[in-house]
């Protein structure tokens, strides 16, 4: 006659499972930290590549050659000025520039809901939701810190366009940061000189975004990075010297 399992069988195997489950857990989650970290590497190595081609080709067509440094879903949402240098009468997903993937553009973490540029961008409700992109967000840094002075990198190279200040001759810098340290450990920079940065972010690292509506973003609070220049949003004059080493 067949029995069932005895009390103090279904205790030992019950207490097996909880001690495979405590050593599983902590290694895929820090397994998925991992992945998410490289992914954020990779995206953030993307943007160089879509700053060249910015500047390069000219893709706002605003007949200067520089860099655009206002936020980061602006390389997916331009639309260029006509051959006459004029805004488009009609602003259109499909007229955009898209130099970068939708899933990066819209995990801008400081996207301003009335940006600069906002007079050559259609529209973004009908097809943007911001969120974080494999768990991190992304950010175009305002300032950089160079030999001890500060320098804006959001500057007005057209004076008079429609643009305004979201442009800068030959700088621009941009990090990504974690939704929260259980979904990544790092954060990264990255600058014109296309060498990405790492830092261990530390324990006391927190970072709050507010999506307002589909097609705006703002960093209500960031603290505890490991670097006072990225907790103010600034690129740091010596990226080595404020806690960063260069990612391998």
């Amino acid at each position: 006659m067949k029995r069932g399992f005895t009390l103090i069988e279904l205790m030992i195997v019950i207490a097996i499972i909880a001690v495979l489950t405590a050593i599983a857990i902590p290694s895929l989650l820090a397994a998925q930290r991992s992945a998410n970290e490289r992914n954020a590497s990779a995206s953030l190595k993307t943007l160089p590549t879509a700053e060249a081609d910015f500047r390069g080709n000219d893709r706002d067509n605003n007949l200067v050659n520089d860099y655009f440094t206002a936020d980061v879903a602006g390389l997916y949402l331009i639309v260029p000025a006509d051959g006459s240098g004029n805004t488009p009468a009609v602003l259109t997903l499909q007229g955009a520039i898209k130099l970068l993937d939708i899933g990066l553009a819209t995990a801008d973490m400081d996207r301003p809901a009335s940006p600069p540029y906002d007079s050559r961008v259609p529209n973004a409700d009908a097809f943007a939701v911001y969120q974080p992109k494999a768990g991190y967000w992304y950010r175009a840094l305002k300032q950089d810190r160079t030999n001890g002075t500060i320098l804006d990198l959001t500057a007005d190279t057209d004076v008079g366009s429609a643009f305004g200040k979201c442009h800068h001759w030959d700088r621009f810098a941009f990090c990504a940061l974690p939704v929260s340290s259980t979904v990544g450990k790092l954060g990264f920079i990255i600058n014109q000189n296309n060498t990405i940065f790492k830092i261990l972010l530390s324990s006391a690292y927190a970072l709050s975004v507010s999506v307002n509506g589909n097609d705006s973003t703002q960093v209500t609070s960031l603290s505890g990075t490991g670097s006072a220049e990225l907790d103010a949003g600034d690129f740091p004059d010596k990226p080595t010297a404020s806690g960063f080493t260069k990612l391998d």
